[in-house]
C-alpha cells in the first residue's frame, strides 16, 4: 500500500490530533505532505505538540512536509 494514501484515522495518532486534522480537511497522510510547518501552525486548533507528532508520523512513513508555505491555509 502507497503510505500517502494511508488514512490519518487507521494511524496512531490522539484523538485530539485526529480532531484537528479532521476539522482541517485532513483525511490522507500524503495530504500532509502538501503542507509547511507554518501551513500547519497556522490550522485551526493546531498545537506545537499535534505538529511534532505529525511531523514523527511522516518521518516514520518516509515522508516529510512541503519546504515552502502553500498559501493555502
Amino acid at each position: 500500500m502507497n503510505k500517502r494514501s494511508l488514512k490519518v484515522t487507521d494511524l496512531d495518532f490522539s484523538v485530539r490530533c485526529l480532531n484537528t486534522l479532521k476539522v482541517n480537511n485532513i483525511e490522507y497522510l500524503g495530504e500532509l505532505t502538501q503542507y509547511s510547518l507554518l501551513d500547519l501552525a497556522n490550522f485551526k486548533g493546531m498545537s506545537r505538540t499535534t505538529i511534532y507528532k505529525i511531523i514523527k508520523m511522516l518521518e516514520d512513513n518516509d515522508l516529510s512536509l512541503h519546504e515552502e508555505a502553500s498559501g493555502t491555509s
